[in-house]
């Protein structure tokens, strides 16, 4: 049995979720419920990045104080995770009193490295990234890339953090894969930044200009910098639950592509500097597009992820997002491409073999079924594992998806070559027995894979075979209940 702890970005507290945040969330609690599943003591940790200029600002439009404002948008997010299912262990919001003191802490700890210090900076700041930015990274128009509208001229004292003194210690450990992001061209990405130079980074906004923020310590004039505030979530949140020491060697970071500088290059540097390990893997995904186009309010595309969940059931939207997206890669969402999938892989494929089968034992054998000596499909079950574990390792869920459908596909294919219908037309009973025994091992293993994407739906097939948990296994003269439909038809 192993460690595993798993996180996502914590979501930006400036306005209500949307489908992409459904979507990071789900990748963490996909890997989350698999390591559960293999034995591994696992954690999960998501929550709110409530401070910051954009949060004060959006607060000041709404007519709120910041605090109720951060207080009203935090729980549409806890709430997003309750209503999609997330099995996340812990919530941090970084307005928690414990995160601050925390906070505060691996900040001294930095201080003690000589690595923060206090200097003048005159340049661009982005509020929408909440980062200062280089002339040479606007695009052609002067603006920031991604937010569309031009960095503010700033001149300001701020402490930095000493980026540059890690620049050569990181750059060995982006090469030698000591530092792994996935998708592996990400980290080519970073490599390439890392070469041109890293240059010290503002890790503070004084007061005057910012009040909403953690103090520095031993500086109340000076609050700390979104960035170095956010960031040590990842720690806090393991130290309010006192498991630390339990998980860190064990880190797992989900995030988007859009915050992959702050994650593959201050955030390392920073663990470096605390004195601490750095993360076993970085997952990057992309973003969820509509038609080809990323989705935004005033285009109208916005995919609203309740609507679908209400129409397909929250296990299918689930199987569809990591089916159909290209984990590591922006990924288009369609509707239809949805009631294909439904049909064809959860209605058809998996759902109606796991009907079929227990209608057919139960016609047939009343019920009950043989322990089986040997099973038909070990070999092929064996290899399907093995890619299994090589595509979690390599942030693919999609590969994963279609590898146990490609197994599921044999199972059927398998009732379509004994025919136990004709079997049990023949009176050969024997042989009906062993079949069918075979099919249910082989159902029983699919929904053991297919677990940590339809969660629900699997203690369903757990209930339909008569069995009380992932870990039991038929004997014989073992019962099985009635058959119900897994996936029902959907009419759009």
């Amino acid at each position: 049995m192993g460690k595993f702890y798993v996180t996502t970005a914590i979501h930006y507290a400036n306005a209500k979720p949307h489908i992409g945040h459904c979507f990071e969330n789900l990748l963490a609690d996909v890997y989350a419920r698999y390591h559960r599943l293999r034995g591994d003591k696992t954690f999960f940790l998501t929550g709110t990045d409530e401070h910051g200029l954009k949060v004060k600002q959006k607060a000041q439009a709404s007519d709120m104080s910041v605090q109720a404002f951060v207080d009203e948008t935090s729980e549409y997010f806890r709430k997003m995770n309750l209503d999609f299912d997330y099995s996340n262990d812990y919530f941090i919001r970084t307005t928690d009193d414990l995160h601050k003191k925390f906070a505060q802490e691996w900040w001294l700890k930095m201080v003690a490295a000589g690595d923060i210090y206090k200097d003048s900076y005159e340049g661009l700041y982005c509020v929408g990234s909440e980062s200062f930015i280089l002339e040479k990274d606007l695009d052609e128009n002067g603006n920031v890339p991604h937010y569309g509208v031009p960095p503010v001229k700033v001149k300001e004292d701020n402490y930095f953090f000493k980026l540059s003194k890690y620049q050569d210690k990181l750059l060995k450990l982006l090469e030698s894969g000591e530092l792994k992001i996935l998708p592996e061209y990400r980290a080519k990405e970073i490599i390439n930044i890392v070469k041109d130079g890293l240059h010290d980074v503002s890790f503070s906004r004084p007061k005057a200009s910012l009040d909403w923020g953690i103090p520095v310590p031993n500086d109340p004039e000076h609050v700390m910098y979104v960035w170095s505030d956010a960031l040590t979530n990842y720690l806090t949140g393991l130290q309010i639950n006192s498991v630390l020491d339990d998980y860190w060697s064990a880190s797992h970071h989900v995030i988007g592509k859009d915050i992959l500088k702050f994650h593959a290059i201050y955030w390392p540097c920073m663990l470096m500097s605390m004195g601490l390990s750095i993360p076993n893997k970085i997952f990057v995904h992309g973003m969820i597009t509509k038609d080809g186009v990323k989705m935004s309010k005033s285009l109208g595309n916005i995919v609203d992820p309740y609507e679908v969940k209400d129409i397909y059931g929250l296990d299918a939207l689930r199987y569809f997002l990591c089916r159909e997206i290209p984990t590591g890669e922006d990924g288009d969402f369609d509707l239809q491409r949805f009631q294909v999938v439904y049909e064809s892989e959860l209605a058809n494929n998996f759902g109606n073999l796991l009907n079929r089968t227990v209608s057919m034992t139960n016609r047939y054998l009343n019920g009950s079924v043989v322990a089986l000596k040997e099973f038909e499909f070990e070999n092929e079950f064996v290899d399907t594992q093995r890619i299994i574990a090589e595509a979690f390792d390599d942030f693919d869920l999609k590969k994963v998806t279609e590898t146990i459908m490609h197994f599921a596909s044999s199972l059927n294919q398998y009732v379509e070559d004994k025919k136990p219908w004709a079997l049990n037309k023949e009176s050969k009973t024997q042989e009906l027995e062993i079949v069918l025994a075979n099919l249910l091992e082989g159902i029983r293993r699919v929904n053991i894979l297919l677990a940590p994407f339809i969660p629900n739906k699997s203690q369903q097939v757990l209930k339909m075979l008569g069995l009380k948990d992932f870990d039991s296994k038929f004997e014989s003269g073992h019962k099985l209940s009635d058959a119900t439909v897994l996936f029902p038809r959907v009419e759009v």
